[in-house]
């Protein structure tokens, strides 16, 4: 039996809403075509069509309605410095104004969601203007006067901790301009393999909700000058901010229309057996315990991550590490240091509980192509793992959820092979409503004898993740949540935290080639024993972070960053195994010396201090007064803080005609510009069923007369 569970909705209200769009569209048909852009001195020559643009460029109109002025990328570099558990990455891109007007440039850009962004900078010419850490909103003022007093400035906000907003005044005609941004971040290690991950474009997020009453009207038009393609709405008010111009684009390979070069160096003080990199061809030059990494073309197009893994030879896998870092603090020291451990290796236990398996599978828009195919293959993989002990059920989701069997059923023969026929027969379309989704996986009670493990496959592309925490937040009981990261370029940010609420973890999967061997590596883990029950004993008063230390599973180390006064005595670490007790001592001078180690500390810190907001441990304002404190001391990028770079010097007298224009970013590799344009349409309003239909006849009848009154059809009329 297969039920369906649906917001419930008035259709007739659906219908106005849809004649509303409709008759809208139309009517801004008419309307641009009765008013066309005022002319610009843009040079032809260098126009594209909107299927020529990568990422990262900055788009100015042109004559031509269906042309666009990129101001040049010239080039994109990332460095890399891998030292122990941290990496250092310093991401640079050059922009040119290649129009005759001053612009103020507007760019989203991704970065790791456990990114510790710590430097800014912007050159000009010559000139190089460094970047402060200010508290956001006074940072936001001082840009606003910099701008109206033809001051060149950069402000560089997060809207999300993986997704990032830059803001430039003043670019002057033909001036290049250099925008620098470094960060700090530590390296996941699972499996014997060590991980760092660089996400190089966005996977466009879907909006739910209902449009703020205050948008509709004038505010609409910005979707339509290239600047967002989604309003704000009642579950994702920052919307605007978010949704950036996506566009696809077939690479000529002798030249690339948006390339990054990437290079970088690994320093593990221990020699490795493998580095790779799955999606991007790389060359390796060793030097002792140093390796030099380069992309074997030189450079690629910023369509999907960059992943990077390395393993150390048989023998030389840490069973512990520690690092630390010594800060002065006016008339005080601290000790900063990040605990590795590895868990004890146990064989699966025969008489394990049966498990319940719920699968969660996302068929909306943006995994159509091969996100899809790898989501599909992944599900398909999973339901031959299962024993006959065990319970399931699948649970698929776009715009409507839709759960295979009314409740879970037992992995017999039968069963199965229905669920593998269903898996076969699905198709991606629709919105991304996860909500529904994660509410129906989680809220009935648990079978006695049971332990509930739910598998959630998705490419994350939502833009409401507070509320889905939330949602885990209050549904997750003795559940564990695992998230499966599909496509070129998932949400990393929503995988990631998702999976720590859920107290579970995050895999990646980028092609369907990886499918079976990551599938098997994350179903060996739920198929072992945990270490649960873990406990932390420190030798004097600290601050570690995560506060709370999560079950670990085999192959996966306890990692922890903490603050201490002194590096004296032994840590230890307690838990429970299924064989008994286990412990485990480490002596805190063993350590070695590594720069960043702090940083990456205040950047957990800010991380726990939002979790608590989500859980309602504390309050917005509470919330935002420590992390603007820890941000401002660690000069840091946070929700509440951002980086402000003004070159003091004005370059212009008139700052007042300036043109806006938002960056283009490259559709992730797999997707479709038409897909994207099919799925993910405008969020419903909040205007009654009645007025809607009168509002749009009357657009729609004044756009009308606007353009019959500049037509010779009507002046034929008049006369």
């Amino acid at each position: 039996m297969t039920t369906k569970m649906c917001n419930a909705s008035d259709n007739n209200t659906n219908n106005s809403q849809r004649i509303f769009h409709y008759l809208l569209l139309i009517g801004l048909l008419f309307y641009y075509a009765a008013n066309p852009l005022p002319a610009s001195a843009f040079s032809e020559e260098l126009a594209v069509s909107i299927n020529q643009v990568k990422a990262g460029q900055l788009l100015f109109h042109t004559e031509s309605r269906k042309k666009y002025q990129p101001a040049l990328l010239l080039h994109t570099d990332m460095n890399l410095e891998v030292n122990g558990m941290v990496a250092r990455i310093n991401l640079k891109q050059r922009f040119k104004n290649t129009s005759e007007h001053w612009v103020e440039g507007i760019y989203v850009f991704p970065l790791p969601e456990n990114a510790a962004v710590n430097k800014m900078h912007i050159q000009i010419d010559e000139r190089i203007i460094e970047g402060k850490i200010k508290e956001k909103k006074e940072a936001k003022i001082i840009y606003q006067q910099a701008r109206a007093a033809g001051k060149q400035a950069s402000l560089v906000e997060q809207e999300r901790p993986n997704l990032f907003t830059n803001t430039i005044s003043n670019i002057a005609p033909g001036k290049e301009i250099i925008i620098e941004i470094s960060y700090l971040q530590n390296i996941t290690y699972h499996q014997g393999e060590f991980e760092l991950r660089f996400p190089m474009t966005i996977t466009p997020r879907f909006i739910p909700g209902k449009i703020l009453a205050e948008q509709l009207g004038d505010q609409a038009l910005p979707i339509n000058q290239g600047n967002c393609w989604a309003l704000n709405t009642d579950q994702v008010t920052d919307a605007q901010r978010i949704t950036p111009p996506m566009i696809s684009v077939t690479n000529n390979k002798e030249k690339l229309t948006n390339p990054i070069q990437i290079t970088g160096t690994i320093n593990m003080s221990m020699p490795l057996d493998m580095i790779a990199s799955a999606y991007h061809p790389i060359t390796i030059t060793q030097t002792e315990h140093l390796y030099q990494i380069d992309l074997q073309s030189t450079q690629v197009s910023m369509d999907r991550d960059f992943v990077l893994k390395w393993r150390p030879q048989v023998g030389q896998k840490p069973k512990a590490a520690l690092f630390n870092e010594r800060k002065s603090n006016n008339d005080d020291n601290e000790n900063y240091l990040m605990l590795m451990l590895m868990p004890p290796q146990f064989l699966p236990d025969e008489n394990r509980l049966p498990r319940e398996m719920l699968f969660v599978i996302d068929t909306s828009g943006s995994m159509n192509g091969t996100s899809i195919r790898q989501a599909k293959s992944s599900l398909s993989y999973a339901l031959t793992r299962l024993s006959e002990q065990d319970s399931f059920n699948i649970i698929e989701f776009n715009s409507q959820t839709q759960a295979l069997f009314s409740q879970s059923v037992m992995a017999d023969k039968n069963n199965i092979n229905q669920a593998q026929n269903f898996v076969s027969s699905l198709q991606a379309g629709g919105g991304t409503e996860m909500a529904p989704a994660l509410i129906a996986a989680l809220k009935d009670n648990i079978g006695e004898g049971f332990l509930r493990q739910v598998v959630f496959i998705t490419d994350g592309s939502v833009g409401n993740e507070t509320q889905l925490f939330s949602i885990i937040h209050t549904h997750l009981k003795e559940a564990r949540l695992f998230t499966i990261g599909i496509g070129s370029a998932p949400n990393s940010y929503f995988m990631t935290k998702a999976a720590h609420f859920g107290r579970g973890s995050f895999t990646y999967i980028g092609t369907v080639d990886e499918v079976q061997q990551k599938m098997s590596a994350l179903f060996n883990k739920l198929e072992s024993p945990v270490l649960s029950h873990l406990s932390i004993e420190w030798p004097q008063k600290s601050e570690v972070y995560p506060e709370r230390v999560p079950d670990l599973y085999m192959g996966e180390p306890l990692i922890v960053s903490a603050k201490i006064a002194e590096l004296k005595g032994e840590v230890i670490i307690k838990g429970q195994t299924q064989q008994g007790s286990w412990q485990r001592k480490i002596n805190l001078q063993q350590g070695g010396q590594h720069n960043g180690i702090s940083t990456i500390w205040a950047r957990s810190k800010i991380s726990a201090l939002m979790d608590k907001k989500i859980d309602n441990q504390s309050t917005e304002s509470e919330t935002k007064s420590q992390v603007i404190e820890v941000a401002l001391q660690h000069q840091l990028l946070s929700k509440y803080t951002s980086f402000i770079a003004v070159d003091e010097t004005p370059v212009r007298d008139n700052a007042d005609a300036i043109r806006k224009e938002s960056v283009a970013n490259l559709l992730p590799e797999g997707q479709s510009i038409q897909q994207i344009r099919k799925n993910y349409s405008f969020p419903q309003t909040a205007t009654p069923a009645t007025r809607n239909i009168i509002i749009g006849l009357l657009i729609l009848l004044l756009l009308i007369i606007t353009h019959l009154k500049k037509s010779a059809l009507f002046e034929a009329f008049r006369a």
